[in-house]
């Protein structure tokens, strides 16, 4: 059995109540569990596999920044060589290294070297026990700024920024098209919740007409114009239902169990605003915003990572420009011996020092990619300015929508009771005989009417918030924290 006719049976209980004083008093009973819009943001970041995807997102930038630190790993390599021929040792050669990058771009090494045998090479030999090494190799010109690992290690982490940011964008953007779907879902369910209503309240006067045209109260022409608009409510309450169908679907689709699996929607879910129903927004907020935008928004936050990595580029480009030069010195000492590894008088006589320069002649291939990496510098910084005009608007259109919103929800509140005083006066004049059925119907439809709109305000101020929060990257401004 309908709803609609549910609540009819307990109206007609209603009888002895006058006409006008239940025309306040009836309202529909929506019964149902409530499904509030914390809760449904909390399902969506918990188990959405969007949400998870974006947490992956992240997960991978860091992973690759990991990877960018490995370049800085020490190293440890060991040799050994050995050639016995016709009973006689030609050679025998081992050799160990420890190698620590240092994050200016220089080198430590520690080694270990011995030789061994009756051939080999004379600038290999060494005592019995071997040699130990320890030096360092530093750069003097090209790579003294930047080098290869240290400009893959600030491109990771900027890398890394922007998947924070894309991160959030993603969630955001996900929760934008959910705040939006779950508004949609409030204004049906409250369209439906109307519709019932009015046509619980339009069957319930079509029989006190027929009451009154059987004492002779009303003219019988009454009858018809209370079927006809029992008849235009029911199709009202078909549509309603209609849309409140699809748009629970669309809410259905956001929600996953924990584990990972499409969940359905309970049968007996209803929508509550709860959380976000006041606005509490205005522009005197507005330099506060938009200083959180530019904090927060991940869309120019991915931008400002991209103007990093183009920096780092650029100075890597820059240092290309300088000659290539290399210097390195280590100080060598006898396994077995008993003099300090360090000491000065004997370093002076133990040690091994090389000295690299290259250069190119015209650098060519330096000043192209020099001057390419300038221009998408210059490129990513005015992407970079032109993004935070963009953000400084959204984030004004959306105080402004939201601050807009309380005043028409405010009005609307008063329009509906309006509606009503003027439906319950011509209530009374129609039970007194000084009105007539048609006016009492359109009052009740301004009623109805103006009860809609004012749902959908309400509903409109999910989206907005949701608006707000994408433009500012603040999440707090869509769902507030406990």
């Amino acid at each position: 059995m309908r709803t609609a006719h549910a609540v009819a049976i307990g109206l007609v209980c209603a009888l002895a109540i006058p006409l006008s004083a239940q025309s306040t008093a009836v309202r529909l009973d929506t019964l149902g569990t409530p499904f509030t819009f914390p809760a449904f943001v909390d399902g969506i970041l918990a188990n959405h596999p969007v949400a998870t995807q974006a947490r992956l997102v992240a997960d991978q930038a860091r992973s690759d920044l990991r990877t960018a630190w490995g370049a800085f790993d020490p190293t440890v390599t060991a040799s050994w060589d050995q050639k016995k021929f016709g009973g006689t040792s030609y050679y025998n050669y081992f050799d160990a290294e420890l190698k620590i990058p240092l994050p200016i771009g220089a080198d430590v090494t520690v080694a270990f070297d011995r030789t061994m045998g009756r051939y080999f090479n004379p600038d290999r030999r060494t005592p019995s026990n071997g040699t130990i090494e320890a030096g360092i190799s530093i750069p003097l010109g090209q790579r003294i700024l930047t080098d290869e690992r240290r400009n893959a290690l600030q491109q990771a982490r900027a890398a890394r920024d922007a998947g924070e940011a894309d991160r959030t964008a993603i969630v955001n953007k996900l929760l934008f098209s959910a705040a939006k779907d779950y508004g949609a879902w409030y204004e049906s369910w409250r369209r439906r919740v109307i519709a019932q209503e009015g046509e619980a309240l339009a069957e319930f006067r079509l029989q006190a007409v027929r009451r009154r045209v059987a004492n002779g109260e009303s003219a019988p022409i009454d009858t018809i114009e209370a079927l006809l608009e029992l008849q235009r409510r029911e199709v009202t309450r078909f549509e309603a239902e209609a849309s409140f169908y699809l748009a629970s679907l669309d809410v259905t689709a956001y929600i996953w169990d924990d584990a990972g699996r499409p969940a359905p929607l309970p049968a007996d879910a209803k929508p509550l605003l709860l959380g976000i129903e006041g606005v509490g927004i205005d522009s005197t907020r507005l330099g506060q915003l938009l200083d959180v935008a530019t904090r927060r928004n991940p869309d120019l936050l991915k931008v400002q990572a991209r103007v990093k990595q183009a920096e780092a580029q650029r100075l890597f480009s820059t240092q290309a420009l300088l000659p290539l030069a290399e210097a390195k010195l280590a100080g060598l000492g006898a396994n077995d011996s008993e003099q300090s590894f360090f000491d000065g008088e004997r370093l002076d006589n133990n040690y091994k020092a090389g000295l690299v320069i290259k250069s190119p002649l015209l650098f060519l291939k330096e000043t192209g990619r020099f001057a390419s990496t300038g221009q998408r510098l210059d490129f990513q910084r005015l992407e970079r300015d032109r993004l935070r005009r963009e953000i400084e608007f959204d984030v004004r259109a959306a105080i402004f929508d939201l601050f807009n919103l309380e005043r028409l929800r405010l009005r609307q509140v008063a329009n509906v009771r309006n509606a009503r005083l003027l439906r319950d006066a011509e209530q009374v004049r129609y039970e007194n005989g000084e009105g007539t059925l048609l006016i009492l119907n359109l009052r009740e439809r301004l009623v109805l009417d103006e009860s809609v709109k004012l749902a959908a305000v309400e509903a409109k101020v999910a989206g907005a918030r949701a608006a707000l929060a994408v433009a500012t990257g603040d999440r707090t401004l869509l769902v507030p924290p406990n």
